[in-house]
């Protein structure tokens, strides 16, 4: 039986909401898909044409919001694939999510490198920024290779160095070292790391 178009809204510029019988929900289709096949209430295609029809427009739209997002800063692919969600099913994310790394705009590996290499990074320690990049759906692997590129020791020492300033006014030498030390390890630094950089820090603070 072949489908029957029932309603077309406008959802945005440039994009319908397009409804046939026995659908589940509207399929959002570019307008120029509507107006290229000639859709309207009433229309009649086969279900092999509205199948393509639906499929190719969900990738244009798919793929040009994901576009549209990446646009304004970088994103993981969960961060894409979940501002999708709501407008497109599953299959058709997946297909617009190879077309954008098939571009070149989506790009995991680099994006985590960009990360640990930014300014809030800079303090912060591999665990810490391990759980951040999980946090953003980034593969275990990815993350595993973009944190081999810093210098964890630098971070930590710089991280101390800064801490350190705020800590003068204690006179007691261990609360200090405790505090420095603790504050470290909060930051995701692991234990040799981060009494190192413990003691580089204070060794600079007193000269």
């Amino acid at each position: 039986m072949s489908p029957t178009v029932t309603a077309i809204e406008q959802k945005g510029p440039g994009v319908v909401a397009v409804t046939t019988d026995g659908g589940d929900h509207p399929s959002l289709l570019p307008l120029e898909a509507v107006i290229l096949h000639r859709l309207h209430e009433g229309s009649e295609v086969t279900p092999d044409a509205w199948g393509e029809i639906r499929a190719e427009g969900a990738l244009l739209l798919a793929t040009r919001r994901g576009l549209e997002l990446l646009a304004r800063k970088p994103r993981t692919e969960s961060d894409i694939r979940a501002a999708l969600a709501p407008d497109f099913q599953p299959a058709d994310i997946e297909r617009a999510l190879e077309r954008l790394h098939e571009l070149g705009f989506l790009d995991d590996r680099a994006w985590s490198e960009r990360y640990v290499a930014g300014q809030r990074a800079r303090t912060r320690g591999r665990t810490v920024l391990r759980g951040e990049l999980r946090a953003r759906g980034v593969p275990e692997e990815v993350a595993s290779e973009a944190l081999d590129t810093r210098d964890e020791l630098e971070a930590a020492v710089e991280a101390a160095r800064m801490r350190v300033r705020s800590l003068r006014s204690i006179e007691d030498d261990e609360r200090r070292r405790r505090r420095l030390y603790d504050f470290l390890r909060r930051r995701g630094f692991a234990d040799g790391v981060a009494r190192r950089a413990m003691e580089s820090a204070l060794a600079g603070s007193e000269g």
